[in-house]
């Protein structure tokens, strides 16, 4: 049996793969679970840090904190790391504890994929020239577009979450249609 793939996920990330499974509002993509497909697909790995910033948003009667819990439900399916003690302070580069930690897991365990929500920010840039290698480097529209390309979820369930999320998220309309058409066949 080949190895998984390994994948170091930031707090944002799991989280908005949780919320269309857990937001019941008709412009919510239905059917299947972003956030099982990436667990079940990778090896996924986070900082304790990450998961301590998915429980410091429950305990809410919103969306997010039902996506939070989701999160940590399903955390059983993922790896974490206490990194406080060996990784350094925070980048100083408007990243927070989560995402620093992010990036020295990734470079410590050599992973496969980095995956961020940083892609409508100058962080972007920050978090790629803090990795080793720069060619890890995914944002949550493209991990999906690459679950759907592996036929892990279906197409027309990531083209609906993609819609879902540029007009909930307000992610870059530009961005994800250029990986639509990269990516997805429809």
């Amino acid at each position: 049996m080949a190895e998984r793939v390994v994948a170091v996920a930031d707090t944002n990330v799991l989280l908005n793969l949780a919320t269309p499974v857990v937001d019941g509002r008709a412009q919510a993509p239905s059917g299947e679970d972003p956030l099982k497909a990436l667990l079940s697909a990778y090896d996924v790995h986070a900082p304790t840090s990450v998961l301590g910033e998915v429980t410091d948003v429950t305990g809410d009667d919103d969306l997010l904190a039902a996506a939070a819990d989701l999160v940590l439900q399903a955390a059983h399916n993922l790896t974490t790391h206490d990194v406080d003690e060996r990784a350094d302070e925070p980048l100083n580069y408007g990243l927070d504890r989560g995402e620093s930690d992010c990036i020295w897991l990734a470079n410590e365990l050599a992973a496969d994929l980095f995956i961020t929500d940083e892609f409508n920010t100058t962080n972007y840039l920050f978090v790629a020239l803090a990795l080793n290698d720069r060619n890890i480097l995914f944002t949550t529209p493209h991990i999906l577009c690459t679950l759907a390309t592996h036929e892990v979820l279906s197409e027309e369930y990531v083209d609906a979450a993609l819609t879902y999320y540029v007009e909930t998220k307000g992610w870059d309309a530009q961005y994800v249609a250029q990986l639509r058409h990269q990516c997805l066949r429809g």
